[in-house]
């Protein structure tokens, strides 16, 4: 494998046999594929500041030739012909148009000449380097002063260059630079995925590069992310697992050794370098989908934090009906019948509806949706919920916490504290935790989510702060009866968003998801429907729940007319599965307005038309994100949930092409009224 076809080689070589009488050929191609891969230095302005770079240097810089020459096993009596080589090829070489696709082919065989012998010299087989050696800002072109229409753009300057470390996917992590160019008009300066001016961070227009500059000194090959993506999407493999993955079976040691010791350290991949990458690979990516400019402020000092407002903006698209597959029909969930005496055509569409444990640390206060500062908080930072932060555990006690406790100094409320800090119960009530939430993953003691690590004191994690209710008997049971004597109750630790809702298409493409902090009430799956279908018209025809019942007599029961109509052409059924095994046959309600069986547009030949149990059946997957989410902020929490969906439908669809089921949007304009 050489970077230039051999007959191109020899061509060249007959033009300058002369000069060349004592090289081999396997030196010639040696020479001309390292020239080819030091293209990015090679070209930078700022290092020969009088070329142009259109054409060949006429001369190689000192570094690059005594590069070379250690590279090809030469000693300072063949320097002529080493320049002699550089006279011969240098149009060739120039010729060549750089990728990093000719780094992958031929980096396995000259990357331990560019470890052993470039960072005594400033080189690196990786070199990012700006896009563009001109300011892109029309207004920095200088103008003929005879003739304002024409006009030259101006050059970029400054260069600065520092070393990288660059996690491929062919090599692991190898050394690299990186070189950014100033234009010292307009103060932006450029950098190899983007450009900064006036604080904000512009990415180019165009593909997503090769590698993203994920951090100040860190690049990350994007077929990297694509691969972790994949892998948490498909089996929900943690942050923490996908760099455990590439430093020990992707991640090479062979250049260690090579490498300064300040270097070589930051060679291992960690769980924010993961996050950092896959975040802003996702952000691009969805940029690029809707075809706009990426950009985000670049005043924080913190890659996370200087992405946090790209994530919340997402976040708020989405929600609603902002999931692209959220107007999705196919054979599956969509049916189409005539209208009995008429040419009309009617089609119904099936959705079900159903909730999932998965949740992450909230506010303390029942149904408050304030951000945390922190997921190490009890509470936000709303002035009347900080004023429970010292409040005593026990949840009727109005007194204050003692220092050093969790309860007030009652003796009866101190017993109920001394009984949560056991250690038997506690690693019981983390055993009972974990089996309620049928994690399928180790958890990991690193915090996920990047922002903050968990605390671990001793070898605990932040399950030993989840929110446990204890009375004198040990943890309470949920079950327990609401009548008859109560015993005295507190809760201790964090508490958690109650569930996350569900929609999903019969076929099992998901169209929306909302976060419950308090509850599954009725109104709040009232609400979370009516804000994801936000007009009459896009609402589904038929729309399953579990408890679909008490949501047919909470609408019946509204005053408002506008609320109790919204679904009034909605069959409102509760599947099937619930309605045989959960619903008794004295409940009128439920048997006359929600029995399956009252519409007949929901049987075709003896068998159910649509699916009823496929958001149970999306649930499995989705529940086994708990372990990879459960120390996320809220920001991170909603945009990985989403991408995920995203990821997941993407294969869905496909899924159903193959089986020729055939998936369709219905343009949104239809649904939503809008132009």
């Amino acid at each position: 494998m050489t970077s230039i076809s051999i007959p191109t080689l020899l061509s060249a070589l007959d033009e300058h046999v002369d000069l060349l009488h004592d090289v081999t050929l396997s030196d010639i191609v040696v020479f001309v594929d390292i020239c080819c891969l030091l293209r990015p230095t090679l070209d930078l302005p700022s290092l020969h500041s009088t070329h142009s770079g259109s054409a060949a240097l006429e001369r190689l810089p000192i570094y690059a030739h005594d590069f070379l020459k250690a590279c090809l096993g030469w000693d300072d009596n063949q320097s002529d012909s080493l320049k002699a080589l550089w006279y011969a090829f240098k149009d060739t070489v120039w010729a060549m148009e750089y990728s990093y696709e000719l780094t992958r082919k031929l980096g396995g065989r000259y990357l331990p000449l560019f470890v052993k012998y470039g960072p005594s010299r400033g080189i690196a087989m990786y070199h990012f380097v700006p896009p563009t050696r001109t300011c892109l800002d029309p207004a920095c072109r200088d103008y003929l002063r005879t003739n304002h229409s024409v006009g030259r753009e101006r050059q970029l300057v400054d260069g600065i260059t520092y070393p990288v470390v660059v996690f491929t996917q062919e090599f692991g992590a190898v050394p690299g630079h990186c070189t950014s160019l100033y234009c010292n008009r307009c103060k932006t300066r450029y950098y190899n995925n983007y450009y900064i001016t006036g604080g904000t961070r512009t990415y180019y227009v165009g593909d997503i590069p090769p590698f993203l500059h994920t951090a100040e000194k860190t690049f990350m090959d994007i077929r990297t992310c694509e691969l972790f993506s994949t892998m948490m999407v498909t089996t929900w493999v943690s942050a923490t697992n996908c760099a455990r993955i590439y430093n020990d079976g992707i991640s090479k040691d062979l250049y260690e050794h090579s490498l300064l010791s300040s270097t070589a350290k930051s060679t291992i991949l960690d769980v924010e370098t993961v996050w950092n990458s896959l975040f802003l690979y996702w952000l691009v990516q969805d940029a690029q989908s809707r075809n706009v400019v990426f950009e985000y402020p670049d005043s924080a000092d913190d890659q996370a934090l200087r992405l946090k407002p790209a994530l919340r903006a997402r976040n708020e698209r989405i929600a609603g009906p902002g999931q692209p597959e959220w107007n999705h029909v196919c054979d599956l969930c969509c049916a189409v019948e005539e209208v009995p005496g008429t040419d009309d055509l009617v089609y119904i569409r099936s959705i079900v509806v159903d909730g999932v444990t998965v949740g992450r640390p909230c506010c303390g206060v029942h149904d408050c949706m304030n951000e945390l500062d922190s997921v190490k908080d009890h509470y936000c930072q709303d002035p009347e919920h900080q004023k429970l932060v010292n409040k005593c555990a026990v949840i009727v006690c109005k007194a204050q916490r003692e220092s050093g406790h969790r309860t007030c100094g009652d003796p009866d409320h101190r017993a109920l504290d001394s009984w949560a800090n056991m250690h038997a119960k506690a690693m019981f009530q983390l055993r009972q935790r974990l089996e309620r939430i049928n994690a399928t993953q180790a958890v990991d003691l690193e915090g996920e989510g990047g922002s903050e690590p968990a605390d671990n004191p001793q070898g605990s994690t932040h399950l030993s702060d989840e929110a446990i209710d204890v009375d004198e008997s040990g943890i309470c049971d949920s079950d327990k009866p609401e009548t008859g004597n109560r015993t005295l109750r507190a809760q201790f630790g964090r508490k958690r968003t109650h569930n996350e809702e569900l929609c999903v298409a019969s076929c099992g493409v998901i169209l929306g998801r909302a976060t419950f902090y308090g509850s599954e009430a009725p109104n709040g799956v009232r609400t979370f429907l009516m804000y994801l279908f936000p007009t009459q018209e896009s609402l589904p025809q038929v729309i399953w729940h579990d408890n679909n019942c008490k949501i047919r007599a909470m609408l019946e029961n509204d005053d408002d007319p506008y609320f109790r109509d919204y679904f009034k052409r909605c069959a409102l059924p509760v599947d099937v599965f619930h309605f045989n095994c959960k619903h008794k046959e004295s409940d009128i309600m439920c048997q006359k307005y929600c029995n399956p069986y009252s519409w007949e547009q929901l049987r075709v030949d003896g068998k159910w038309r649509f699916n009823s149990s496929a958001a149970e059946q999306a649930n499995v997957w989705f529940g086994s994100a708990q372990p990879v989410v459960r120390e996320m902020q809220a920001v991170r929490y909603d945009f990985f949930l989403d991408e995920m969906i995203i990821r997941r439908n993407k294969y869905t669809v496909s899924e159903l092409k193959r089986k020729g089921k055939s998936p369709l949007n219905i343009p949104r304009h239809l649904l939503l009224g809008t132009d």
